[in-house]
């Protein structure tokens, strides 16, 4: 009897020993877990340590828009002004620079979102997009332009282009102008696409900026196209953040970042290697 008693006493302190054991396991794992959770987003902070937490910043562009934004065409890498600038204010801020190509419309909208962190695409500044974005300070100047065949009379002025028909970025101001003035807006992807729609006839104009029409002309040698008019107004490039004190050290850092780099003289350095002029400075 006692032979068998000391057997269940055995069974039961083994058996609450397992169970100790299993309830501890239970208790750690939970608690590794909460602390990776922490690591990944500690809890209050803003954007700007979230990113150097990640060590990367995402940036929305477009990869189609020379020489803003494109791909070489002998090694396919992503290149243009907007990518060196992106890169460089990535560097200032000790991170990783991490493209992300997008259709215009889809980078502003991901940069609400959240899904990017900024956006890079000599996206311009308006007091529409104010509303919905924080931008920071100009790092590029530049002038929107008419462009049509060069045997065209007709469209001498943004006001010419009521009735007519123009091609354009989805989202860009360059198709907000074209509506502006009375023109029927034709969405296309690339800026090449746009030039060829005017050279086939396909539309009568395209609403650009100059530097982009005029790299295009340099870099196709057609003499079928033309600026047919320019808009006084400068046109001020920047990068858009999402709106929100969240950013608030991010913009700062960022516009720390392009005021370095003018007065390093790398601004000046990038803007002249694509557009042989620096359009940096007002």
């Amino acid at each position: 009897m006692k032979k068998k008693l000391a057997m269940l006493l055995t069974a039961v302190l083994m058996t609450a020993s397992i169970t100790a054991c299993g309830a501890a396991g239970s208790t750690e794992a939970p608690a590794e877990t909460a602390d990776s959770t922490q690591a990944e987003a500690p809890a209050g902070e803003d954007h700007l340590a979230r990113i150097k937490a990640a060590g990367k910043i995402t940036i929305a562009t477009e990869g189609v828009w020379a020489p803003f934004t494109y791909h070489d065409e002998t090694t396919d890498e992503l290149v243009g002004f907007d990518v060196e600038v992106a890169a460089a204010i990535a560097e200032k801020l000790g991170v990783e620079a991490d493209f992300k190509e997008v259709a215009f419309d889809g980078g502003l909208t991901g940069v609400t979102t959240g899904t990017f962190d900024m956006m890079a695409n000599g996206v311009d500044v308006t007091d529409d997009r104010k509303e919905t974005y924080d931008f920071t300070e100009a790092y590029a100047y530049d002038h929107a332009v008419v462009v049509t065949l060069a045997s065209n009379n007709d469209i001498t002025s943004f006001d010419d282009l009521n009735g007519r028909t123009t091609a354009n970025s989805a989202g860009s101001t360059y198709e907000a102008m074209g509506k502006e003035h009375g023109a029927t807006v034709s969405n296309v992807d690339t800026l090449g696409e746009t030039m060829t729609l005017v050279l086939n006839g396909t539309v009568d104009a395209t609403i650009n900026a100059n530097t982009s029409a005029q790299d295009y002309f340099n870099t196709t040698g057609t003499t079928e196209l033309k600026v047919a008019a320019t808009d006084p107004e400068v046109t001020m490039y920047a990068i858009p953040l999402a709106k929100g004190a969240d950013n608030d050290s991010l913009r700062e850092e960022i516009n720390k970042a392009i005021a370095e780099l003018r007065s390093e003289g790398k601004l000046k350095e990038i803007s002249e290697k694509y557009f042989g002029a620096d359009i940096t400075s007002d």
